[in-house]
């Protein structure tokens, strides 16, 4: 696998993590349960750092300093 493959596939995950925050989010928004709301709240916080890292690591993959 070269490195252009393998930055193809940490964006192409990156973005797959961030449609689904979306979609959780959206979800809270109309949900009428508080439990419920909450149990997405916590989904959407531990999904967030790992697309913020598989965005970051598309962002500098060629940068050795990273």
């Amino acid at each position: 696998m070269t490195l252009l493959e393998l930055s193809v596939q940490y964006a192409d995950g990156a973005a797959a993590i961030h449609t689904r925050i979306r979609e959780l989010e959206q979800l809270e928004q109309l949900q009428t349960d508080p439990v419920c709301a909450q149990a997405l709240r916590r989904r959407i916080l531990e999904l967030t750092p790992l697309w913020r890292d598989m965005t970051r690591r598309t962002a500098h993959y060629y940068d050795r300093r990273h």
